[in-house]
């Protein structure tokens, strides 16, 4: 008798984050190096060489790499000169965990903050064109004190400093890959 095959398979979750890209192996080369993230497949197009889909896992999660196919209408944010989505990443120290990826390429949207919510929280832009919040809980807070302080947050309409300026541009990370291809 043949084994069962999942549904899902092993690692994935319900819903996983599809991300259009210009180039799958810099994006690759700078969510490793700003986020960490592990390199999970790697698929090459006909030549070989370039990747057109790679799954990477940050944290817990799986996010699938596309590369922006426009014979298709699927074109990335950069292509398209907007933001496309938010990814919103809860780490263990975002100080630290800030800082690496500013290093690693990752443009100030929004400043780090404390968050009326209890989070520290901010937004960095990829060279994607992707937004990526990033956050650790602070301060347990219920949901009346949210409500409070939300109120008086949204009475003197504090500014969040924005710094980055659309529309997006490519910034491609130095790095290059090891061509290969690891089993999920």
């Amino acid at each position: 008798m043949s084994k069962k095959v999942s549904p899902i398979p092993r690692g994935y979750r319900t819903v996983t984050t599809c991300m259009t890209v210009v180039d799958v192996d810099s994006a690759l080369a700078f969510y490793q190096a700003a986020f960490g993230a592990e390199l999970l497949t790697r698929h090459s197009g006909a030549d070989e060489t370039v990747a057109i889909h790679a799954t990477i896992k940050i944290g817990n999660s799986i996010i699938a790499l596309n590369q922006e196919s426009p014979e298709q209408g699927t074109l990335s944010p950069v292509t398209l000169g907007t933001y496309a989505s938010h990814t919103h990443l809860y780490v263990d120290d975002v100080d630290t965990s800030w800082e690496r990826a500013v290093e690693a390429g990752a443009r100030v949207h929004t400043s780090l903050y404390d968050a009326y919510w209890g989070d520290r929280t901010g937004i960095l832009l990829d060279g994607n064109g992707y937004l990526w919040s990033m956050a650790s809980k602070i301060e347990n807070v219920s949901q009346e004190e949210i409500a409070r302080r939300a109120s008086a947050w949204y009475q003197c309409a504090p500014e969040i400093p924005v710094v980055v300026e659309y529309p997006a541009e490519v910034f491609i990370a130095e790095e290059t890959l090891a061509d290969e291809t690891v089993a999920v």
